[in-house]
């Protein structure tokens, strides 16, 4: 049913006004590609230990292959969104984390994804996809009439994020590459933005996955 619904609202354009709802957990929203599942981890593990945050049947994939993961995500429940930067979205009244990655990894990691490009990489070459505008918005999933190369795609999305968290404290922004090679910095980030009320963890006790987690090429 959700399913359903998300469709018929996408077919009016209504994605377009619409705020998610407020959440249980704090919720992960990016571009994808950029460490959405890697950032989920490190969240559910190092704020939300012994929770159950998994869910199954993991829509994924661009619009026209579509795929499903039913075996699901561990920290599913922590996912918010592709979106881009809705003005709507300015009204987002719960803890939000923006995760961005450099633009030129996204594009590779987008080329290189198996069900994430049409056509795929063997009828196309890198630099070719570089140059192709691509036919969806947000996430590789919600089509739209072509606009923008992937490096436009992106920059939009990111730089329009940024513009959202200066006038939305809900919403903190995160470098994939900081949490790579900072992770307790990021960790103490988050934890003095949403979660200053819980015991700190100590670097020693910090978790950090060492190992690739969520969609692999």
């Amino acid at each position: 049913m959700k399913e359903v619904i998300q469709k018929f609202r996408r077919s009016f354009g209504w994605q377009k006004k619409f705020v998610p709802p407020y959440p249980e957990y704090i919720k992960v929203f990016s571009h994808p590609r950029s460490g959405t599942h890697f950032l989920e981890s490190f969240v559910g593990e190092n704020f939300y230990s012994g929770i159950d945050l998994s869910r199954k049947n993991v829509e994924w994939g661009h619009w026209k292959n579509r795929q499903i993961d039913k075996e699901g995500f561990k920290y599913g429940k922590l996912f918010g969104s592709h979106l881009p930067p809705y003005p709507s979205l300015i009204k987002i009244d719960y803890p939000v984390l923006y995760i961005y990655r450099d633009g030129r990894a996204v594009a590779h990691s987008l080329y290189n994804s198996e069900h994430f490009i049409v056509p795929g990489k063997d009828q196309i070459t890198f630099s070719q996809f570089l140059r192709n505008k691509i036919d969806w918005e947000g996430s590789s999933g919600y089509p739209t009439k072509p606009k923008h190369t992937i490096a436009q795609h992106w920059y939009l999305h990111v730089n329009g994020w940024a513009k959202l968290a200066k006038r939305n404290p809900n919403i903190l922004i995160l470098r994939y590459e900081d949490l790579i090679r900072h992770p307790y910095k990021v960790y103490t980030k988050i934890h003095e933005t949403f979660f200053i009320n819980r015991p700190k963890l100590s670097k020693q006790d910090l978790y950090l996955a060492r190992k690739a987690v969520g969609i692999s090429p």
